[in-house]
């Protein structure tokens, strides 16, 4: 809350503080006082108390350090000293020295005035503040579309905010500059050569300011030189140094857009590369061409045409954060799994960290009947068919059912059924090491899962053992059928 207050604070000075620098402390034809900022230097002080008691988090220990010393510390080597400077109210404090050009004023008086331009280095940290906050808007967004609009809108919104703030800092420089020049010199503005200012006739700020922006611009893009043109070597160097920034601004807008239009498609471009990849490697193998089919459509099903890598992204959050994304990214398996439903909030959590993602294509088996289980698993999407040893279908399971549960309960259990995927299953693992863990031997959701599982191995053994007698006797057939029907009941 604090940081989105000073980022305001940081908005509003960096026009404010600027303007009244050069356009009403520094004024040649009489000495004015600011008071628009003194509630900024205000805040700015209290700023400075916060940021000399608030932790800050360690990246190389990967901590958040709280220890008043190394806090200290941290804010000295940084931004301590240039946020003290450039928050005092200097022409108040100076004003019983300060004299207008011609009549001997003091250059350091006047290098005094001009300290609260140091604030503007804490550009830097105004940009890092819009950046968290267009993180959070992005992270509310996220769940709610399917594409991620963070990057762009961001790079966007401070490209124009940087060009905006340079056209306004350099207008008040082109009005400085002068000044400046009148107060070192000595000399008065009817004897000063460079300053266009003295030209026009209209003295208000709003008009002096205008002509300022206006010859910015026109030096800036290049098409002008504002109203006059410049003869004296002062003023041919300032426009011409303003010529090249100008280039430099309109070179790096370019190359920005270019560079967020390329990273747009970023992750499309990532996942081409990972299916030439691919389709080298079937090359290489010389692998079937149904085999050459199904590796392809398993990339697309896993990465949905844009590659990432979740470890990476996640690596980089706070574990309060992951929880939250995780629980977020598995509500639609919460909402629909019935044992996940009025579990507390920390099993819950504890269960969706350990959980590990699978993807299946038609007809792969999940679980063989037989095989040793460690595992159960949850489906999160598909359809799967549940089998007997024998080959006879039990039953289909759909979104949120979860299957091998037998395996959470006793140790080197065999697998009683087979789990065949029928269409693109995207399923969760949860390893019998980590169940363990979340869940009490004693809880009602082990009671649960223990009830459910003897459930359907009572049931797959009864049909199991059904089917063969239909083999043995398959003149028996409409007694099975009904045998079948009622164990579906």
């Amino acid at each position: 809350m604090w940081d989105t207050l000073m980022m305001v604070i940081y908005m509003i000075a960096f026009f404010t503080i600027p303007f009244m620098i050069c356009f009403v402390i520094m004024d040649y034809e009489i000495i004015r006082l600011d008071r628009v900022n003194i509630p900024i230097y205000a805040i700015c002080w209290l700023d400075i108390v916060l940021n000399c008691i608030t932790g800050y988090y360690d990246k190389k220990t990967m901590s958040f350090e709280l220890k008043p010393i190394k806090i200290f510390m941290f804010y000295l080597k940084r931004f301590l000293v240039p946020d003290v400077l450039s928050s005092f109210p200097y022409d108040h404090m100076t004003l019983r020295w300060r004299r207008l050009p011609g009549n001997n004023p003091s250059y350091i008086v006047t290098l005094i005035n001009i300290m609260p331009l140091i604030k503007l280095i804490r550009y830097s940290t105004f940009n890092s503040h819009i950046y968290y906050l267009f993180t959070v808007i992005f992270l509310h967004i996220f769940y709610k579309r399917k594409y991620n609009v963070k990057h762009f809108y961001f790079e966007l919104c401070t490209i124009l905010m940087l060009g905006i703030y340079l056209v306004f800092w350099f207008s008040c420089l082109c009005y400085l500059m002068p000044i400046l020049l009148m107060n070192f010199a000595n000399i008065s503005p009817m004897e000063c050569k460079d300053c266009w200012m003295m030209k026009f006739k209209d003295s208000s700020l709003r008009f002096k300011f205008k002509n300022a922006v206006l010859t910015v611009l026109e030096n800036i893009l290049a098409c002008g030189y504002g109203q006059f043109i410049p003869k004296t070597d002062g003023l041919i160097i300032f426009n011409s140094i303003l010529m090249i920034i100008g280039r430099f601004i309109v070179c790096y807008i370019l190359i920005m857009f270019l560079r967020i239009k390329a990273e747009r498609k970023a992750s499309e471009s990532k996942f081409q590369e990972l299916i030439d990849q691919v389709k080298a490697y079937t090359r290489q193998k010389q692998l079937l061409p149904h085999m050459k089919k199904r590796l392809l459509a398993y990339y697309h099903y896993r990465f949905k045409t844009t590659y990432f890598r979740e470890k990476r992204i996640l690596s980089d959050l706070t574990e309060p954060l992951r929880e939250e994304i995780a629980l977020q990214s598995f509500r639609r398996l919460i909402e629909n799994v019935i044992i996940f439903k009025n579990l507390p909030r920390n099993i819950l959590q504890s269960i969706i960290k350990n959980l590990k993602f699978e993807l299946y294509l038609p007809n792969d088996i999940i679980i063989k009947a037989g095989s040793h289980g460690d595992c159960m698993f949850f489906l999160s999407s598909g359809t799967v068919a549940v089998l007997t040893p024998t080959g006879k279908e039990i039953c289909h399971l759909n979104d949120g059912a979860h299957f091998g549960e037998i395996a959470l309960l006793v140790a080197d259990q065999r697998r009683v059924a087979s789990v065949v995927a029928i269409e693109v299953c995207e399923v969760y693992r949860l390893d019998r090491k980590d169940f363990r863990q979340c869940i009490d031997i004693h809880s009602e959701l082990f009671a649960e899962i223990e009830r459910i599982a003897a459930e359907r191995i009572e049931r797959t053994m009864r049909i199991e053992e059904q089917h063969k007698r239909f083999l043995m006797h398959p003149n028996r057939v409409p007694n099975l059928r009904n045998a079948s029907k009622s164990a579906k009941t």
